[in-house]
């Protein structure tokens, strides 16, 4: 025990990321403390985020706790002793079926926590958990209290880190609280830990603290308005007015009023002056999703108002200023728009002063466990289970998928397959299985590709197809040619009703189109 007391105090003293230091604390305590699983949460904007974990399933980490809705953490908060939950406790256990190497719904036995305060605040919880009932009957309160201390110590210090950070990164550290608690209240935020979005949080730090235009593109459900919502909460615009507005649902006779606003007499029903979005956004942020939608009179007169900063109502010769920061979503390549003259090149210079690329789910290696977990513990609370859990063979399946939904497509799956797992659960657990999943209909289960080969250096050596992969792909390829081409001429060569027909995203099928080679011969509407 002297020896990891000792690891833990080290600790506090090295130059160690938040993570690290979280991870070695845990590590220490099952040195002493032996169990099945244990857990380091952090308390944050009401909810106890797991920051660390040794013996539960990897989507524990996407998940978000609110205590009152765990009778078990409220009393662990409330107590300033360390608990211990009889193995007969009628409370549930937010892990129960979370516990790695077992198969089913098998309960927790024996379950210890204690909560973690430094002056009266408090930081988190750590709490030990195990299948046989009684392990910690022999754990007295002092050693327990002792490792609370040095635990709640770390915590602080790995805190402290963790704001200088912010400080240094945003200078304002009640922004950062705002940030979160907005993120939180709005229902979304930025999950993931791969390399990706590593790289992507950083660019959107990067620019938040700027008023530079950003262009932000990816497929379809990877998540931009999410991306947009989170530069705005990042920047000085914070507390002023976040507009969004879907270019692709404007219709063609009210679209300038909606964008620009209109006097009153200026058109039938016009009983009244109003303002347009850009006012509306006048010293916020206004997020044109769908840009590339915008029809060719609305990109000019959009033009003229990032050039000079003057909005004019329809029907009024009056111009007026407005200060507003402009984010745009698009999942269309606009570049070849504008090469192919459907869209301005002007204005697409504007928008895209800073272009952000949301990378898709099947390159985010590592992040559709936490992702699962997190939609699953929105569907556990929805659905009032006391546990939600997902097999491994299920996470497996949806690592091997490709997602052509992206993140949209996974919460749709977890909450069908959430549905059907409730049909089946016993005393509120249920357990998603992947026949819950629907992944393998219509052979849509593929290999994620990763950046590594997708990106791979021309003198690099991949290991060459076999003549059956070979085979197999060109097969595939004629079939897709054949398909996509057959809908293109049944609808006069409409892309978008093509990709209706095919039950596809316009954007995505622009894609797979080009990289059949059917765009040289097939011109885009």
């Amino acid at each position: 025990m002297i020896d990891a007391l000792l690891d833990i105090a080290v600790d506090l003293t090295k130059d160690l990321s938040a993570q690290d230091r979280y991870q070695r604390l845990l590590g220490a305590v099952r040195r002493v403390l032996p169990c099945d699983a244990s857990v380091l949460l952090k308390y944050e904007n009401d909810l106890l985020v797991p920051v660390a974990i040794d013996g539960l399933s990897t989507d524990t980490l996407g998940r978000r706790f609110d205590p009152r809705q765990h009778p078990r953490f409220q009393q662990i908060i409330a107590s300033e002793q360390p608990v211990r939950f009889p193995a007969d406790s009628e409370l549930p256990d937010p892990y129960d079926g979370l516990v790695l190497g077992h198969e089913g719904n098998l309960e927790v036995h024996a379950c210890m926590g204690c909560a973690l305060y430094v002056d009266q605040q408090l930081l988190g919880i750590l709490t030990l958990d195990g299948l046989t009932p009684g392990m910690f009957d022999g754990v007295d309160d002092q050693t327990m209290s002792a490792f609370s201390a040095l635990a709640a110590a770390a915590m602080r210090s790995a805190l402290l880190i963790e704001w200088l950070e912010q400080q240094a990164r945003h200078k304002n550290l009640l922004a950062q609280e705002l940030v979160s608690e907005a993120l939180k209240r709005d229902g979304g935020e930025l999950i993931g830990k791969s390399a990706e979005m590593q790289h992507l949080n950083k660019e959107l730090e990067l620019v938040a603290a700027s008023d530079l235009s950003v262009l932000i593109g990816g497929e379809t459900g990877v998540g931009k308005e999410l991306v947009a919502r989170t530069i705005h909460l990042l920047s000085s615009r914070l507390d002023q007015p976040l507009v969004h507005i879907n270019c692709a649902a404007l219709p063609e006779s009210l679209a300038e009023s909606e964008l620009f606003g209109h006097s009153k007499g200026s058109f039938t029903g016009a009983t009244s002056d109003r303002d347009g979005k850009f006012e509306l956004a006048d010293g916020g942020t206004l997020f044109l999703d769908e840009i590339g939608e915008l029809s060719p009179l609305l990109q000019a007169k959009m033009l003229r108002v990032l050039q000079n900063g003057e909005v004019q109502r329809v029907g009024s010769d009056k111009t007026r200023h407005v200060d507003v920061r402009i984010l745009a979503a698009t999942n269309r390549d606009l570049k070849e728009d504008v090469e192919n003259g459907h869209f301005r090149r002007d204005l697409y210079h504007r928008l895209s002063v800073f272009p952000v690329e949301v990378p898709p789910l099947r390159y985010r290696h590592g992040d559709i466990p936490l992702l699962a977990g997190y939609f699953a513990e929105k569907m556990r609370l929805k659905l009032g289970l006391k546990s939600l859990r997902i097999a491994p063979e299920a996470l497996s399946q949806m690592g091997a998928y490709s997602w052509p939904g992206n993140v949209r497509e996974l919460e749709h799956v977890i909450s069908r397959a959430s549905l059907r797992a409730r049909s089946e659960q016993r005393r509120g657990i249920a357990t998603i299985e992947s026949r819950h999943c629907d992944l393998i209909d219509g052979g849509q289960v593929q290999p994620i590709i990763s950046r590594s080969t997708r990106d791979i250096e021309p003198d690099a050596s991949p290991e060459p197809e076999t003549p059956a992969d070979t085979a197999m792909n060109d097969a595939l390829a004629d079939f897709q040619r054949n398909l996509i081409s057959e809908r293109l001429a049944a609808n006069n060569q409409n892309w978008s009703q093509a990709a209706k027909s095919l039950g596809m995203d316009r954007g995505n099928l622009h894609r797979m189109a080009k990289r059949l080679g059917l765009k040289s011969v097939t011109s885009r509407p």
